[in-house]
């Protein structure tokens, strides 16, 4: 999964110019950006991207204020710092913040490229080390099914088929296990394989669940995003796959049942730049595939 970036400059011309280079070298995609650091902040803590490139020097509030202040509400989240100053203190204090790396201005495109691939490589081992952190620390799952001896083994083969995916330790990839983990602790308990949920109910509890358990505010529509894409991801990873190897045992097993074939190759066309059409997902099957699968 490409990660997602948000940028913070009160500079425009700033803004486009490390736009540009994230999407020309294909190093994600940006999700966001503002110029004002109170509006980042608002933002940022709501749409949780991957990665924040941010100037150190802004009109209301500076750039380590910014890191500090969302550190403590959002800290899986990479900060990247931008700036002219040359000041070894102030760069040493924008460390200590929480940043990640640090760039110079005027910008250089092969150390932007250089920063932002360190940390995608970062980003990605610490969220795999955490999905595998929490999967060994729970000594249960939620839910589970006649035909299997344990509650951990069906939450390993959902961390299987993530990692199939190329979604495990991604952004939004531990909100969608647990509405997973929901629609199968109902059925189990109603003894029922009835499809009778709405995908919105799923995020309503989901929001509760942070509310009541985590403490913290993540509104309905930035968990429809982040289910929508991480299901999104898992859409581009397995066209990839198909685009390298159509008889892939991957491509063979998830490209029917977690998707509709058409939207499939629609994906397949998009990155061989034949359409400008995106495939499209259907998260309701995309859930009752991965659930399907489990009872194989």
């Amino acid at each position: 999964m490409k990660p997602a970036f948000y940028i913070v400059d009160d500079d425009l011309s700033i803004r486009r110019i490390l736009t540009n280079i994230i999407d020309d070298y294909n190093l994600g995609y940006v999700i966001g950006e503002s110029s004002d650091g109170d509006t980042a902040i608002e933002e940022i803590i709501d749409i949780v991207p991957d990665v924040v490139l941010v100037d150190l020097l802004l009109p209301s509030i500076d750039g380590i204020e910014i890191v500090k202040k969302i550190k403590e509400k959002k800290s899986n989240i990479q900060f990247i710092m931008i700036s002219q100053v040359a000041s070894k203190d102030m760069i040493a204090e924008a460390y200590k913040s929480g940043i990640e790396y640090y760039i110079n201005k005027p910008i250089n495109v092969i150390e932007v490229i250089s920063v932002i691939e360190k940390v995608v490589e970062n980003l990605k081992l610490r969220q795999v080390l955490s999905m595998i952190g929490k999967t060994l620390e729970r000594e249960k799952l939620n839910f589970t099914f006649e035909n299997k001896e344990s509650n951990k083994e069906y939450k390993a083969e959902i961390v299987k088929i993530f990692s199939d995916l190329g979604i495990l330790g991604e952004a939004g990839s531990n909100d969608l296990l647990y509405i997973i983990e929901m629609i199968i602790e109902e059925r189990r308990e109603l003894s029922t394989s009835i499809h009778n949920y709405k995908i919105s109910d799923m995020y309503k509890r989901l929001n509760r669940k942070y509310m009541e358990e985590k403490k913290e505010f993540v509104s309905i529509k930035a968990l429809e995003q982040r289910i929508r894409r991480i299901i999104q991801s898992a859409l581009e990873n397995i066209a990839s796959i198909g685009i390298e190897d159509y008889g892939n045992m991957k491509f063979e097993k998830y490209s029917t049942s977690l998707f509709d074939f058409k939207e499939v190759k629609n994906e397949m066309d998009y990155i061989r730049e034949k359409s400008k059409n995106r495939g499209k997902i259907n998260v309701k099957k995309f859930i009752e595939g991965i659930i399907s699968h489990l009872n194989n």
